[in-house]
């Protein structure tokens, strides 16, 4: 009688999960968030008060100090919506999908929606990594993966996907959706982005993602394109944003509050391009602008490898390419506040530096200690609430 080849058994739930609790994306999660809770713990411990609004900090956490520091600034913000609703116009300046998840979860289960923020970002921040690795290790090798990883949560502002923000959430509905549309899958893809776009507005700019796979595997012909069920995978975050202008405008008397919003409570500088932001804000006044300036440098670098790519005819690189450099295009040309947390989800450009970082052995240790040191300070600095928002 033939033996059986083990090697040809399907795994079990416990080979699975091992293999899981050892892969590369959960160890190096594992480690970034055992480093942000410490840092979090050290720095609230030793100084704890807050450089802005120490009067209106989060109670709740401030005896936590391991968490305490993962929520600043807009996670005020998504408590706020949790708390009062849609109040008025400015209550639109954030999305909605976090504050109703917190605040679900808590009724659900008693714990308080900041904490449940902070919990759903890592838990998405966590499924992003896996989704992003695989994508990586699809178009370039394994190696050229962990550095572009490893690069991705060393940058300066990459701490904002551990802390109340919805920036994973954006992450991860790109990179699934992507991967989703490069499978054929835009049905699939299209939800997973509406989700995201619910949660951070920016997420729209995967849609550029999801229609470069349509376009590389059906061509431009307009009858093939239109006439595809696939298309409604590009509809569906707009149909999603038509529902949220008609409950804006139920709510607040404004469909376009989540546009007219942008402004309120901030001055024009918030809003300022790469070009302006150099022209004319004065470098002792905001001086976190020029540093979110400094550390675009790189992510510049990564989109310049983008295209080198598509110039090579690398057309496996063509949906994540769409996307990164779509989403560049639109934080070098507004938004300087938020500069900073948004480079640093803009994942497709890490991988080209991921693959430059392999080959040069030299260069690896003191590139990411480079990283690794200012993202201490700055995750110092925001947990502390000084203005990096």
């Amino acid at each position: 009688m033939e033996r059986l080849d083990d090697s040809n058994r399907p795994a079990s739930a416990a080979q699975r999960l091992k293999a899981f609790l050892t892969s590369f994306p959960f160890l190096l999660f594992a480690f970034t968030r055992l480093a942000y809770v410490g840092m979090s713990w050290m720095g609230l411990n030793a100084v704890n008060t807050l450089f802005y609004n120490d009067y209106d900090r989060h109670r709740v956490l401030q005896p936590y100090t391991w968490i305490d520091g993962l929520c600043r600034w807009d996670c005020g913000w998504f408590h706020n919506l949790v708390v009062n609703g849609y109040l008025n116009v400015e209550y639109a300046k954030v999305f909605p999908l976090l504050a109703v998840i917190g605040g679900g979860v808590e009724k659900l289960t008693g714990i308080n929606h900041l904490v449940v923020f902070i919990i759903v970002a890592n838990i998405c921040s966590l499924a992003a990594y896996v989704v992003i690795y695989r994508l990586f290790t699809e178009i370039e090798n394994e190696e050229a993966a962990r550095f572009a990883l490893l690069l991705l949560t060393a940058f300066p502002f990459a701490y904002y996907s551990a802390a109340g923000y919805p920036e994973s959430m954006m992450m991860l509905a790109t990179a699934y959706s992507i991967d989703l549309a490069r499978r054929g899958k835009h049905i699939g893809a299209g939800f997973a982005l509406t989700l995201g776009f619910a949660a951070r507005h920016l997420t729209l700019a995967g849609g550029a993602g999801i229609l470069a796979a349509q376009i590389r595997q059906r061509g431009l012909n307009p009858k093939k394109f239109l006439l595809n069920p696939a298309v409604l995978g590009l509809l569906l975050p707009w149909l999603f944003l038509a529902g949220f202008s008609f409950y804006l405008s139920w709510k607040v008397g404004d469909p376009l509050a989540w546009w007219n919003s942008r402004k309120i409570g901030w001055n024009d500088w918030v809003w300022y391009s790469f070009r302006q932001t150099l022209m004319y804000v004065p470098y002792w006044d905001r001086p976190e602008y020029f540093y979110y300036i400094l550390f675009s440098i790189p992510v510049v670098g990564g989109a310049v490898g983008l295209l080198i790519a598509l110039k090579n005819k690398r057309w496996e690189y063509v949906e994540i390419s769409a996307y990164g450099l779509a989403l560049l295009f639109v934080v070098m040309s507004s938004g300087a506040a938020g500069m900073g947390r948004y480079l640093a989800s803009i994942w497709p450009c890490f991988l080209p530096l991921g693959v430059w970082l392999a080959k040069r052995p030299m260069l690896q240790g003191p590139v990411l200690g480079f990283f690794w040191l200012f993202q201490g300070l700055w995750f110092f600095l925001f947990s502390h609430q000084w203005r990096v928002l």
